[in-house]
């Protein structure tokens, strides 16, 4: 039989993406940045006619993205405080040019708040477009992308430490399924104003999340083959029971990698070739598995080696569902060696 695959999550704790905050247990986020004017940044495309005078109130769209900026980068628990001060610093009346703090607003803020770091906004910039048309087949089709860019920039109690510039992007894509009328698309779309306030909302829980570890939840995929092995192994598994469950693939690994040597007439040449090769199958599949045991188990170094037998098992089998295999175990190859050497770095 094809072995088959059945998937499972795990957590898995990952450092934070940006080195921004590394080091820092206080921080305190700024908005130092100018509501968007209701006029910028919107464009509705219907049958290839471009019209931009919209108009969108975005004036909740910075504490949007702050407010949930600063609740993901509490619920990491990374940090020992995280305070928001939502009043913007800017008393510019330029929207369109960026103005950083100046370093003694910087200074008393530091010092006003008692913190490491202050984590500043000073520009959010929003854009929308709608598209709608008429497509060959007679139908009508509707679609809206919202792009939003940020502007950040990263100050430090500790005078030793040189401030970051940071920016960061965010997109989404709504679309809508087709219809008969130019009305019956347009109502699956959802309102600009909800639209971009969302796309703010998210924008700042990304940016949050960049920046302290996280808990995170990934994909882990066992495979299943009629192998008694193999078969036990998996049984083992649904219950916790790691180490049986390697045993058990051991010796489906085992028993695949050795050469055959049935004991049937010679005019039986055919079913031992594929005798030969469904053990491969299963050897390739129980190697696979036992990495991701020993993952579970904290062993990477045993996890890397196991993955590694994985994809030359499977590359051995020459077809074209093992090569995707090979593929699919290469990637994840690479996940544990990153695990391996967050390890071997603490």
């Amino acid at each position: 039989m094809a072995a088959q695959q059945w998937y499972f999550t795990i957590d898995e704790y990952r450092d934070a993406e940006r080195d921004a905050l590394r080091g820092v247990s206080r921080v305190l986020v700024v908005n130092n940045a100018l509501v968007q004017p209701n006029d910028f940044g919107h464009s509705s495309v219907l049958d290839g006619n471009n019209k931009s005078n919209i108009s969108v109130d975005l004036d909740r769209a910075l504490l949007y993205s702050l407010f949930s900026l600063t609740r993901a980068m509490e619920e990491s628990g990374a940090l020992d405080a995280v305070e928001l001060l939502d009043i913007s610093q800017n008393h510019s009346t330029n929207y369109y040019s960026r103005e950083a703090m100046s370093p003694v607003a910087v200074n008393n803020l530091l010092k006003t708040y008692d913190v490491d770091a202050l984590l500043v906004l000073n520009q959010l910039v929003l854009y929308d477009v709608l598209e709608a048309f008429e497509g060959y087949d007679g139908a009508q089709y509707a679609y809206m992308q919202a792009f939003a860019q940020s502007h950040w920039n990263v100050y430090y109690a500790d005078a030793r430490r040189r401030g970051q510039v940071i920016t960061h992007a965010d997109t989404l894509v709504w679309e809508a399924n087709k219809g008969y009328t130019r009305s019956q698309v347009l109502e699956q779309l959802p309102d600009r104003q909800e639209a971009l306030l969302y796309l703010a909302s998210t924008l700042g829980a990304n940016m949050g999340k960049s920046l302290v570890p996280n808990w995170v939840s990934v994909n882990r995929y066992l495979y299943n083959h009629d192998d008694p092995h193999v078969q036990a192994g998996l049984e083992a598994f649904r219950y916790q029971r790691w180490e049986k469950a390697i045993g058990h693939w051991q010796q489906a690994l085992g028993s695949g990698v050795q050469e055959f040597r049935g004991s049937g007439v010679e005019s039986n040449v055919e079913s031992r070739k594929l005798k030969v090769k469904e053990d491969k199958k299963a050897a390739a599949v129980a190697a696979a598995n036992i990495a991701i045991a020993y993952e579970l188990l904290g062993d990477y170094a045993l996890a890397c080696d196991y993955a590694s037998e994985a994809s030359r098992l499977f590359g051995a089998l020459k077809t074209a569902w093992a090569r995707q295999q090979q593929v699919n175990i290469r990637y994840y190859l690479e996940q544990l060696r990153a695990k391996k050497a967050r390890e071997s770095a603490r």
